[in-house]
């Protein structure tokens, strides 16, 4: 019976998260704005920062769901690009991830010696910088109508790449402040690993879809075992990238990406979008309503740092990815799309954040700044996306 009083606990809680969640979208969505800025209100409402209802023990509780929410979202973003456009896109989603890493890490990294921080700390906040968070991004991209374009392609590939460079960024990072030195053969081995794994993973999928598909379709005699079995693909996926030190996302995202162009396929894309659009609203509310924004803000000493480290949190995304993607053939308006694109910052951030704490570098000034390039950055993405897409969308005809 206490068992069964815990769950009855959390599916109230789901069930406020979800009312609350979708309230917002409504009323977001009503004054012309993405509906993921409802989730990301509805988060900040919830959370520490206003109401405190969603507890943290709730939130952790929660967590399989949340990821579940995301996991599906990159699936079916994966679904909509296709492959054949996102290989077209390749080269220009390296320019602009080696751009939005490099100019992050950049600013970080003088921006911290600038405000009198020392080396160390300094190279974390580089580090912290170069972190992207596509989910938002996705989320934006899918209510706005801009998925399954060339723009939205270059987006999804170098967040991808961002990834694996943020392997190599991290990497030097922690050598450089514990050891003073940087084992270049070990950091080649971990990119090594984690590229050589994606490739085969899309490559390797892409290649064998149709005889996966027809097997599926083969066995599946209910109407959503298909669905089932490529979501249950997904989530194997999904746990290999972790183990090779890539995000959850990705693995997922190069599922859907390798069954995109299958025969047949958008009867699942349209019957499996029920499913992010759901449980992917629950991911945003939890990650917002995790940190609580004002015991940083209440903090005048801070002002200074969250400031600088906030604008560098910008410049480095906007200005890096931007440049790249104009140099790379993007007109003005696609270029600016492309680097708010690149912007948000999440979990990944915090990990860092949480590693440069651990080693004695980072405290606790530091930390609200991240608190606040999150909550910045979520709210400002989708806003600006939408308005940009708007001066653009005519030439994909959307």
């Amino acid at each position: 019976m206490a068992a069964e009083e815990i769950v009855a606990g959390l599916l109230l809680d789901l069930a406020i998260i979800i009312i609350v969640a979708k309230s917002f979208e409504e009323l977001i969505s009503y004054y012309g704005y993405p509906p993921v800025l409802g989730d990301i209100l509805a988060g900040i409402m919830l959370g520490p920062t206003v109401l405190d209802i969603l507890s943290p023990t709730t939130v952790e509780e929660l967590d399989l769901i949340k990821w579940l929410g995301i996991i599906s979202l990159l699936f079916l973003a994966g679904l909509e690009t296709k492959f054949s456009v996102f290989m077209k896109s390749l080269r220009q989603s390296f320019n602009v991830a080696l751009g939005g890493i490099f100019v992050s890490y950049a600013v970080g990294y003088f921006s911290g010696i600038m405000l009198g921080l020392d080396s160390a700390t300094s190279l974390f906040i580089g580090a912290i910088l170069t972190a992207t968070s596509v989910g938002l991004t996705v989320k934006t991209l899918t209510d706005i109508g801009a998925m399954g374009t060339r723009i939205s392609a270059t987006i999804l590939g170098a967040a991808v790449l961002d990834d694996v460079g943020g392997l190599i960024v991290l990497g030097l990072t922690v050598a450089l402040v514990t050891t003073g030195v940087a084992r270049i053969e070990d950091l080649i081995i971990t990119v090594i690993i984690a590229a050589v794994f994606y490739i085969l993973l899309v490559m390797g999928l892409h290649r064998s879809s149709k005889i996966i598909w027809k097997g599926i379709r083969h066995i599946s005699h209910l109407q959503d075992t298909s669905i089932a079995l490529l979501l249950a693909i997904t989530l194997i996926f999904a746990w290999a990238s972790v183990k090779v030190n890539l995000s959850l996302v990705v693995g997922a995202y190069a599922v859907g990406l390798a069954f995109s162009e299958i025969t047949g396929i958008e009867g699942v894309t349209r019957r499996f979008s029920l499913i992010p659009d759901i449980f992917a609203s629950i991911f945003f509310v939890l990650s917002t309503a995790t940190i609580d924004l004002k015991q940083y803000l209440i903090h005048p000493e801070y002002l200074v740092i969250i400031g600088v480290i906030t604008l560098m949190a910008f410049v480095g995304k906007i200005f890096g990815c931007g440049l790249a993607s104009k140099l790379s053939g993007f007109n003005m308006h696609e270029s600016m799309f492309i680097g708010f694109g690149m912007l948000p910052r999440a979990e990944v951030s915090l990990v860092i954040t949480s590693l440069g704490v651990t080693y004695g570098v980072l405290d606790e000034s530091i930390i609200a700044a991240v608190v606040v390039i999150i909550y910045s950055t979520s709210i400002i993405t989708p806003l600006v996306l939408s308005r940009q897409w708007q001066k653009i969308r005519k030439r994909y005809g959307k």
